[in-house]
């Protein structure tokens, strides 16, 4: 996890649940309804559950976060910035990522590491 106190919430999940949920993955195509599924879980928001299905399906999927929004905005995918995701922005960054992943050759995983490493490199100023 990011962070301790996200590893404390994660801890906290009965594991029936998280089975479940992992399971339910499978069962449902779009990117929104997987996301709403893995909110769900306690210590979950966008940018922890990007990771669950970047491992899941790297050539899918993308961790995403504010490093990852900042140079999609720089690249005028998107208008301005933003700190803080919900379920429908993890599908635009997608839709952002894939469009990318598809003019490149790079998995949509591979593109989201380098859309992170290039905020690393340009970013003034703090992160947040």
């Amino acid at each position: 996890m990011s962070s301790t106190r996200s590893a404390y919430h994660v801890k906290k999940n009965p594991e029936k649940r998280c089975r479940d949920v992992t399971s339910n993955l499978y069962n449902v195509e779009d990117d929104f309804s997987k996301m709403a599924l893995i909110c769900s879980l306690r210590g979950f928001k966008p940018p922890t559950a990007s990771c669950v299905l970047a491992a899941l399906d790297p050539g899918r999927h993308a961790v995403v976060d504010t490093r990852v929004w900042a140079s999609l905005e720089r690249l005028d995918f998107f208008d301005s910035r933003k700190e803080s995701f919900e379920p429908d922005d993890y599908v635009e960054m997608m839709e952002a990522i894939r469009d990318i992943s598809d003019e490149t050759g790079f998995s949509c995983s591979e593109v989201g590491y380098s859309l992170f490493a290039y905020d690393v490199e340009v970013r003034e100023g703090t992160l947040h």
